[in-house]
């Protein structure tokens, strides 16, 4: 049973707002960050106009999203967003959703249009977040490190890097986005290739409803790799609306699209496009993942998206991070 009262005393002492406690339905804590709602255009007008869909719930516009500060760890059935422990791991996707919805109402597995929402702003601002991409150190900067998790010493506790690992690169951010472990998205999915998410963040929206924004047209043909993020993938979206290639841009998912196969400003940065591989596999039902892990090295990133394994694998890289909106 995790002390509420030794582990988060003190914690939004100085944080101004940006970080609150929510206590779900078993009276667990979870520190979360606040998002507050910002519009496709101050992004960037290529992607559209009108809030972002991440602030979008069935229609209804919210005023702000709460993401957990830190990857979760799992206390008797609940995702618990906190600092300093081990993140949970080898847990698949319908669990993982489970320990997330099960906290009560509003609580949920982040969603893909949060982490967009989340990446983007980053990218606005001008910072991609590092973090533990190369066994509890920064791939591209050796020297930032992290505490060692005790059940495995590649892993780092919740939030004990640098702030070169929050999305902000402030103390208040949200903490390890980029490598130590891959997060489980809820709200996409592909299908033989074909994508299917919801309109907007609608977290509750049975999969069965779940609408095809792309139509019958397939993501890639094949699956990438590459430090380069999306450069390079050839793409089967030529005959896609702009407003459909605006979607899946706001979405993350092969931003690329929108111009053609020349990523727009937002999508690079230092002349380089943002970090992150993009794997697809050919056939069946795949759940994502995004953000990478201890061992992604230069492939991780806030472009990262597996889209390669089924919802019921399980492995020592993978997690999650709860959601709240009201």
């Amino acid at each position: 049973m995790l002390n509420k009262d030794t582990l988060l005393a003190g914690v939004l002492a100085a944080s101004g707002g940006k970080q609150v406690i929510k206590y779900d339905i078993a009276g667990k804590p979870s520190v979360m960050v606040r998002i507050p709602r910002f519009n496709l255009e101050d992004i960037s007008p290529d992607l559209g106009t009108g809030p972002h869909p991440a602030f979008v719930v069935g229609g209804v516009v919210k005023d702000e999203i709460f993401i957990g500060a830190y990857q979760a760890v799992v206390d008797e059935g609940k995702a618990c967003s906190l600092p300093g422990v081990s993140p949970t791991v080898n847990i698949n996707f319908d669990n993982a959703k489970k320990a997330c919805t099960d906290k009560g109402p509003g609580w949920h597995l982040m969603t893909n249009w949060e982490w967009a929402a989340v990446a983007l702003w980053a990218l606005k601002n001008g910072f991609q977040p590092r973090g533990n991409t190369a066994s509890g150190k920064a791939y591209e900067a050796g020297y930032e490190t992290g505490t060692p998790a005790p059940d495995n010493a590649l892993k780092t506790l919740a939030g004990t890097g640098p702030n070169s690992w929050r999305h902000d690169n402030g103390p208040f951010g949200i903490a390890d986005l980029v490598g130590n472990i891959s997060e489980w998205q809820d709200g996409l999915k592909i299908v033989d290739k074909v994508i299917f998410m919801p309109d907007d963040n609608n977290y509750a929206l049975a999969e069965s409803a779940w609408p095809k924004p792309a139509g019958d047209q397939v993501v890639l043909g094949a699956q990438v790799a590459s430090e380069g993020g999306w450069r390079g993938m050839t793409t089967t979206f030529g005959s896609l609306s702009d407003d459909i290639k605006k979607k899946l841009a706001s979405a993350m998912v092969v931003p690329n699209i929108v111009s053609g196969n020349t990523p727009l400003a937002i999508f690079s940065q230092d002349g380089n496009a943002v970090h992150g591989a993009f794997y697809i596999t050919d056939t069946g039902e795949m759940l994502p993942f995004r953000g990478g892990s201890w061992d992604a090295g230069a492939v991780a990133g806030l472009a990262y998206l597996h889209l390669y394994y089924v919802r019921s694998i399980v492995r020592a890289i993978i997690g999650l991070r709860p959601a709240f909106i009201a």
